[in-house]
């Protein structure tokens, strides 16, 4: 699962500050506890006197030392019992001098140890995750973004112009995003989004986009006037690093939603990268989610024959209809 090698440090930064966290709570719940209890206090000091007694006397006499060495483990036993008993009768639990970590199974590292490799802990995938989340709603706020909040009642039920009736249409288109999303993969078909401006398609996209996000996947939202004056700035500022880290986030995730295709000043620069973008990905076998207010005659004449046909045989197209949406609302 690509995330980002930003996400990746923020991710791992969160989980060593929850880690460090539970550190001190443990640290300062001890110190209360020694206060109030002076006599775990002095467990606590013998408990660590015959660990280091036992340490020093495998050292000292590795083989002759033994009995020595059952004497101190016999004690030990007999004061953590002593321990276990007083917090039994003032009620606190007995692990109550560990820290209490956010997952358990890494201890807040993010790695765990198992036949002999070093895996990736779901808490640090998971982190990942909301983090992608996170910037993806400081954007849009994600929340309004949902299947829930489709509303399909804005869709005429009477037949338009061309005799289609927009409620059906749209019902249609809904289902299938919403079974899109449900059956979600990494290797899913890419979706190309077409209509007029206010029908949906950005509201569709986002709750896709939050479908995946909750399943555990990685997905970039952008507009493409935003992400290709990002790339075409970076490139002719000769930030080529800063170029090639933006693009490869691009190409990584397992969800990549390009919405307002073609309201970006076009170039030769912005039109190649668009279809080297989408071209990446498809080759990668990785989907995008597109959506564009022009007609089929004008993405042509915008990006080319090429393109638009590399588009329409790779993707699921779905024609929005209806009246702005957003207009009616204020009306």
């Amino acid at each position: 699962m690509a995330y980002s090698q930003e996400i990746f440090l923020e991710a791992t930064n969160r989980l060593s500050e929850r880690r460090q966290s539970a550190i001190r709570n443990a640290e300062y719940t001890r110190e209360q506890l020694f206060q109030e209890i002076p006599r775990l206090q002095e467990i606590d000091f013998e408990l660590q006197s015959i660990g280091a007694s036992i340490a020093k006397s495998v050292i000292k006499a590795p083989s002759g030392g033994q009995e020595s060495i059952e004497q101190l483990s016999e004690r030990s036993l007999s004061l953590q019992e002593e321990q276990d008993r007083i917090l039994e009768e003032h009620h606190i639990r007995k692990n109550v001098f560990e820290p209490r970590y956010h997952c358990e199974k890494c201890k807040d590292t993010g790695y765990i140890e198992h036949d002999n490799r070093t895996d990736i802990c779901e808490c640090l995938t998971k982190l990942m995750s909301d983090i992608a989340g996170e910037r993806l709603s400081d954007n849009l706020s994600l929340k309004d973004y949902t299947f829930d909040s489709f509303d399909l009642k804005y869709y005429s039920q009477s037949p338009d112009s061309e005799g289609r009736i927009p409620f059906n249409r749209m019902s249609k288109i809904y289902r299938y995003c919403v079974d899109y999303a449900d059956h979600f993969t990494p290797h899913s078909k890419s979706l190309l989004f077409m209509g007029a401006t206010g029908l949906g398609k950005t509201h569709l996209s986002l709750a896709i986009a939050n479908a995946v996000i909750r399943k555990g996947m990685s997905v970039i939202y952008t507009t493409a006037p935003d992400i290709l004056f990002k790339l075409e700035k970076e490139h002719f500022s000769y930030k080529y690093a800063d170029q090639e880290d933006t693009y490869q986030s691009l190409l990584k995730c397992d969800l990549l939603v390009l919405d307002d295709l073609g309201t970006e000043f076009s170039t030769e620069f912005t039109r190649s990268t668009v279809y080297n973008l989408f071209n990446s990905r498809l080759m990668a076998g990785k989907p995008m989610i597109i959506s564009t207010n022009m007609m089929i005659d004008e993405m042509i004449n915008a990006y080319s024959q090429r393109f638009f046909s590399r588009v329409i045989g790779s993707c699921d197209r779905l024609d929005f209809i209806g009246e702005d949406v957003r207009q009616l609302k204020n009306t």
